[in-house]
């Protein structure tokens, strides 16, 4: 009797930049987005405790208000962000507490540090 083949797995036939779009890391998270690096970088450069509306982050940014508004969901959940309480319109404070920030800088150092010497 003839054994019988299973199906292909669906990601056989995927291309490896196929596989790592289809399964991101959180990396590929981050920078996927070209409007994502660009308001982590503002961020990066704003005091902790600094507040924007989404409009001010947009222009702080360089990205448009659609960015903004496309990606603050992933900003909230990253924790960089935190909402501003009973503020009108919608405020969001830089997290001074985020790990993510503190990883962030500290990548960026080693890159200035390694680019520069």
């Amino acid at each position: 009797m003839p054994s019988q083949k299973s199906p292909p797995d669906a990601t056989e036939n995927l291309s490896m930049d196929e596989l790592r779009d289809e399964y991101p890391s959180g990396w590929r998270i981050l920078v996927q987005n070209e409007s994502v690096g660009y308001v982590l970088d503002a961020l990066m450069d704003a005091l902790p405790g600094s507040e924007f509306t989404k409009s001010e982050l947009a222009t702080e940014a360089g990205v448009s208000r659609q960015s903004v508004y496309t990606h603050l969901d992933l900003l909230l959940v990253l924790g960089v962000l935190e909402p501003v309480e009973e503020s009108s319109p919608q405020r969001y404070r830089v997290n001074g507490d985020s790990d993510l920030l503190d990883l962030l800088h500290q990548v960026n150092g080693k890159v200035n540090q390694r680019l520069s010497g």
